[in-house]
């Protein structure tokens, strides 16, 4: 009797592995996938946001027994340098933001993760009896305004990783690929200085003052100078001084106030013969970063 049960047994585990031959057999899809390196620039203090794009392309081959198409999704990590879901570049100590969506709509509902729900995904078609396919897209990288980080190229490297569209659990293929955001230094006249009026009347008492002021947005921890064309001229017979309350800073990616100053020594005649005269005149302030 044992003996009749034990020949069942292995019968029965014979037929099992004959009937997972077929299974294993069309599971051979093998693919590569490739993803372009990004460089944008970027430059707060102007106000410009970086929008770079980039390509993915998936190549895939199967053997002549497997089906003619294959499922797939391309999910995208936040980076090596990521505070949570947040990609970030790296210089130094220093971190800028940014990120890489699936479409040129910029929004938290289109960037390029890890869940299925962000991924790309698509079925690759090979055609007719071809035992080889692929495919490509785009993506786009995104550094938002509103930061103020020093100037500088900042870099990362994310990591795109293939699988079955399914599950989502099958890997086919991974790559990296590198971000590189460059950081400009820059700087803007936020308010433009006013005018410098002075009221003299000839040979007075007294010296006369003016003022007035303007501000500069600059990159942050980026150094600048600041200069006048002239330190002294002369109007309407009048010899006027101008000069700055300070002639360098660094920036700090925020809006900085600075003071220009005139004065009119006292005792001066003047050229005027009439009962009241006016000049302009014009002056340059240049700003080197």
């Amino acid at each position: 009797m044992s003996t009749f049960r034990i020949t069942g047994l292995l019968a029965r585990l014979a037929a099992g592995l004959l009937s997972l031959v077929p299974i294993a057999a069309g599971a051979a899809v093998t693919c590569s996938v490739s993803v372009t390196s990004i460089t944008t620039s970027f430059s707060n203090a102007l106000g410009n946001a970086g929008i770079t794009s980039g390509a993915y392309t998936i190549s895939c081959t199967r053997l002549s027994t497997d089906p003619n198409t294959f499922a797939w999704q391309l999910r995208a990590n936040n980076g090596i340098h990521a505070a949570g879901n947040q990609n970030r570049g790296l210089m130094g100590a220093t971190t800028i933001n940014y990120d890489i969506y699936r479409s040129t709509t910029i929004n938290n509902g289109n960037r390029w993760q890890t869940t299925t729900a962000t991924a790309f995904s698509g079925t690759l078609a090979f055609v007719g009896a071809s035992l080889n396919a692929s495919t490509t897209g785009t993506f786009y990288a995104n550094v938002p305004t509103g930061q103020n980080p020093a100037a500088g190229t900042y870099t990362d490297t994310v990591t795109a990783t293939l699988l079955d569209q399914a599950t989502g659990t099958i890997t086919y293929a991974t790559t990296t690929f590198g971000v590189s955001i460059l950081n400009q230094a820059a700087c803007e006249i936020t308010a433009p200085p006013g005018n410098l009026n002075f009221t003299y009347t000839s040979f007075q008492g007294a010296a006369a003052a003016a003022s007035t002021t303007f501000a500069l947005r600059c990159t942050n921890l980026h150094p600048y100078t600041m200069a006048l064309d002239v330190a002294s001229s002369v109007l309407l017979g009048l010899t006027y001084t101008v000069s700055l309350s300070q002639t360098s800073a660094t920036g700090t990616g925020a809006s900085q106030t600075f003071t220009i100053n005139g004065g009119i020594t006292a005792g001066q005649s003047g050229t005027c013969s009439t009962a009241s005269c006016t000049g302009t005149q014009t002056r340059t302030l240049t700003i080197t970063y």
